[in-house]
């Protein structure tokens, strides 16, 4: 793109102004009335021109100002913020997540969605599987630490001590320096190489660790805001299986990072971002704190409050 360094700082006014919680199309003449704005209306009449052409900017109807394209936003967080470089690795204490979240939201009357960290995510060092009483294996899930996720499941058929350490050996296979969580995935996917005693009851015994050690978990506040904000009738599905679908589209990507949100099945808002960050523990990976807002939010500010993040987990 041809965009000279005035055509830079116009730019960064319209959508300093633009992002300001209201939205309103941006006029030339406030543009020229801002501080440190030594220009004309005509020049930023000119510009703003320039920069509709560019595809950065667009005109809602005639003489109604100017207001960022998709393009424009794109470009704005690519060459005005290194987002990739706020807050990496953050790793806050899950009281510091929700009191993040509620600060965000009350601040800046956003939604914030995030998810909080489960006994799913321990990873696991070694299993053992004991014989309990008459009708019951007992699953021990043993993490570095020596902490464990005490299970039990119900005997199969045919017990005996060979079949249960055969089915601890394949548990081990199994759930070996992984997540609770992957380790349930992978019993599912594993399943064939299970001892064959053991398969008729393996689905059932997949699905009590799962309930036993709980699913993925999210809190949701603000929810009101976005409801308000952009006037929608129907509910929005934000929880879980949003986080999921925000997680496949940024995968192994560090600090932030934002996303249209009619890109996500699960909300397809329109004129609406996703502002993401993924959060650790002892440098694993648990979940992702998002806010969800309009576009016209005030973005850099709220961008402002994650660059803090360093400081706040600390």
């Amino acid at each position: 793109m041809k965009i000279t360094a005035r055509d830079q700082q116009i730019f960064t006014a319209v959508m300093g102004l633009y992002c300001d919680n209201e939205g309103s199309p941006v006029a030339s003449s406030k543009i020229a009335k801002q501080k440190g704005m030594a220009v004309c209306s005509a020049t930023v009449r000119n510009v703003m021109a320039r920069l509709e052409r560019e595809g950065l900017l667009y005109s809602p109807h005639t003489s109604a100002g100017r207001v960022p394209t998709e393009a424009g936003f794109k470009y704005w967080f690519e060459e005005f913020f290194e987002l990739s470089q706020i807050a990496t690795y953050w790793q806050p204490q899950q009281h510091q997540l929700v009191e993040f979240a509620h600060g965000l939201s009350q601040k800046y009357q956003v939604c914030c969605c995030v998810g909080l960290p489960q006994a799913s995510s321990r990873l696991v060092f070694r299993v053992e599987v004991l014989g309990f009483d008459s009708e019951s294996w007992l699953v021990l899930l043993i993490d570095k630490a020596g902490q464990s996720h005490n299970i039990c499941i119900k005997k199969p058929n045919n017990d005996s001590d060979a079949l249960r350490y055969q089915f601890a050996a394949w548990m081990n296979t199994v759930f070996s320096q992984q997540t609770l969580i992957e380790g349930l995935h992978r019993m599912r996917a594993m399943a064939h190489s299970a001892p064959s005693e053991c398969h008729d009851q393996l689905a059932q015994w997949t699905r009590e660790l799962s309930q036993q050690l709980g699913t993925d978990n999210t809190i949701v506040v603000g929810e009101r805001y976005l409801y308000q904000s952009l006037e929608l009738e129907s509910e929005l599905n934000i929880g879980v299986p949003f986080l999921h679908q925000v997680e496949d589209k940024l995968a192994f990507k560090n600090g932030i990072s934002v996303l249209y949100a009619n890109e996500l099945s699960t909300l397809n808002l329109e004129e609406s971002l996703v502002i993401s960050l993924p959060y650790f523990t002892e440098g694993e990976y648990q979940s992702r704190f998002c806010i969800i807002c309009p576009v016209y939010a005030p973005i850099e500010a709220i961008i402002g409050e994650f660059s803090q993040i360093e400081t706040i987990g600390s």
